[in-house]
């Protein structure tokens, strides 16, 4: 995915220019079907013009001005020579007739070959601009998510193809007024006056559709913000099922979404309220202004003249079909009103304020010999206090870390910030003496396996989330060993689909434990240089969380593993603990020295012995 430049990037116009450097725009894929329209445009003035010469027929119940008409003189020349006179009106109105058919005809398969093509252009643009943007929220920071609903990310998103409406709209703005000023020809050349009357109208009108666009687009912005709202309550309380469910809150949750449900319905009825009422006072305003013209005519010339009204239904069907033009002038005009809202909120997430882009730098990551050393390092997330405070701390390579503390001391953050999910300051952490900033981020985690007690799965199947960003083809032989080694062979045994079997929507089908020991085996498969767990066996029973521990020390033996343990016992062959308190670094060593302290760890270890002998009495 590419970037668009630093300064177009917050506003609509800079994300546009963006957005045409991402489909690798050309003139002609805007200049092809503009061609298109001005030939079926052609082909619709040259139909309607056909309509003059029958026209002046009828008023002069002859032909025989098409001896010297200048314009349709041509079409005497369609008359057989020798066709009896009398024949002769007949075939001319035939011929006239045929012509505007294959006019009509000639419009509309210009008009079929523009659309055909203007389907596969924007079906291919909408397809690297949702594959852009998409791409683009996902160098967003770990912190713009933790502060967001998801439904509001996936709206924004969606609505990248707001770009496409506008195109659509643009285009078809073009080709309607095309066809109404080719229609507004041939209704001068019909009734001068009429047509006068015509154009002058449009501006009374136009006054009129301004005032209801501007209203549409204010009630657009608010319908913006309750579609986030209406995603954003369809993915909470989907991502909820089990809560509803064990509380018995059926009702209750769609009630909530119910409320939104009516915000967006009072939003709809207002704008196509404002919508349903043009249309009528456009036509019925013109139709009025044509009829006071003709009876002003009628009663200055105080005579009604049989041409007067051969010239009035000949003005009706120009008008009638440009009054159509007008209209969807007017519909995607308002078009435009609703796509624009969508468009700024998605030149919002082409700006960098607010979205805690964490920096990837050039170096590439090849594993560390040394240590991994902290220094000085001070953390807060958005608007809240400080996190961590003035954090020093040597990590030594090959060796199990353990890091502990009570409940919001900062284990997770400080691990987090190893795993570069939030950016750091420079010159706080370094990797055998090389600042962390300066690695890539695709070679840092290529290099590194990070295992939480919150399991990220796909809903996809086994061998999908076990082999999900290994970059290689993994042998089923590998991955049932690496299931093994996480005491998970029951699994596949039990699972008639094997490693293909579907896991559901975050891993449903599978237990905590299961889905944490999958997320091991992951990490295992990886084989990485620096493997981070961060309570990751705290679904496991104390067996089960043992022969897991074993297997993986001795798979991960001369690694580096850093490790966060709920139960304490686990840790206590570490080569080195942290212990943490309120964000900072209170003891530090092994678990005798630490032990024989008797400070903040030992108090540690001995509510966790007292918790534990309370819950086996």
């Amino acid at each position: 995915m590419t970037a668009p430049e630093k300064e177009t990037r917050a506003t609509p116009t800079g994300v546009l220019r963006h957005y045409w450097h991402v489909v690798d725009g050309k003139v002609w894929h805007l200049a092809l079907p503009i061609f298109l329209i001005l030939i079926a445009a052609a082909f619709e003035l040259v139909s309607f013009s056909l309509l003059l010469p029958l026209t002046d027929a009828v008023i002069d119940n002859s032909f025989d001005f098409l001896e010297t008409s200048r314009w349709f003189g041509w079409i005497t020349a369609l008359v057989p020579a020798g066709l009896d006179e009398s024949a002769r009106p007949a075939y001319l109105v035939i011929c006239i007739v045929a012509l505007i058919i294959l006019g009509r005809i000639g419009k509309q398969g210009v008009q079929y070959a523009a659309r055909r093509f203007v389907m596969v252009r924007n079906e291919r643009y909408r397809v690297k601009v949702s594959q852009d943007t998409f791409g683009r929220v996902l160098t967003f920071g770990r912190q713009y998510f933790d502060r967001q609903a998801i439904g509001r990310i996936d709206a924004e998103i969606g609505w990248s193809s707001s770009v496409l409406g506008l195109l659509v709209a643009v285009q078809e703005l073009f080709r309607f007024v095309v066809s109404l000023l080719a229609k507004a020809g041939v209704m001068m050349a019909i009734s001068i006056p009429l047509s006068v009357a015509f154009l002058v109208t449009l501006p009374l009108v136009q006054g009129l559709v301004a005032a209801i666009n501007r209203a549409v687009k204010r009630i657009s912005e608010e319908g913006v913000e309750v579609d986030r709202q209406i995603r954003t309550q369809i993915l909470d309380i989907l991502g909820a099922i089990p809560l509803v469910k064990a509380y018995s809150q059926e009702r209750a949750a769609t009630e909530m979404y119910e409320t939104v449900l009516q915000q967006g319905e009072s939003v709809a009825v207002r704008r196509d309220k404002a919508i349903a009422i043009r249309y009528p006072i456009e036509e019925i305003m013109i139709l009025v202004a044509m009829l006071l013209v003709q009876g002003v005519f009628i009663l200055v010339s105080g005579d009604f003249q049989p041409a007067e009204l051969a010239i009035f239904a000949a003005f009706l069907l120009p008008l009638q079909q440009a009054l159509r033009d007008y209209k969807m002038i007017s519909q995607f005009s308002l078009r435009v009103s609703e796509e624009l809202p969508r468009l700024e909120a998605v030149a919002g997430l082409f700006s960098d304020e607010g979205k805690f882009i964490v920096p990837s730098g050039e170096k590439t990551f090849r594993g560390i010999a040394h240590e991994i050393e902290v220094s000085h390092l001070d953390f807060s997330y958005a608007q809240a206090s400080e996190v961590l405070h003035d954090l020093s701390a040597t990590i030594p390579a090959g060796k199990v870390t353990a890091v502990v503390g009570s409940s919001g001391a900062g284990k997770t953050t400080f691990v987090d910030l190893l795993a570069r999910f939030y950016d750091c300051a420079p010159g706080t952490i370094f990797l055998d003496g090389t600042d962390i900033r300066e690695y890539s981020l695709p070679s840092l985690h290529s290099g590194m396996s990070i295992v939480s007690q919150d399991v990220w799965l796909l809903n996809q199947s086994l061998r999908d989330n076990l082999t999900f960003g290994l970059g290689r083809k993994v042998p089923d032989e590998e991955l049932a060993r690496a299931l093994s080694d996480v005491q998970l062979d029951d699994l596949l045994d039990e699972s008639s689909g094997g490693l293909d079997t579907e896991v559901g929507d975050r891993g449903v089908r599978l237990s905590g434990g299961q889905r944490q020991r999958i997320a091991l085996a992951r990490a295992l498969l990886r084989d990485p240089d620096i493997v981070i767990l961060d309570e990751a066996t705290s679904a496991l029973d104390s067996l089960i969380e043992q022969n897991v521990a074993d297997a993986i020390k001795r798979r991960l033996a001369g690694h580096t593993l850093i490790v966060i343990a709920h139960r304490l016992s686990t840790i206590r062959d570490a080569d080195l603990i942290l212990v943490f308190e309120s964000g900072r670094i209170v003891e530090r060593g092994t678990w005798s020295e630490l032990i024989e302290r008797r400070g903040a760890f030992h108090s540690l270890c001995r509510a966790q012995s007292e918790k534990d002998a309370a819950v086996g009495a």
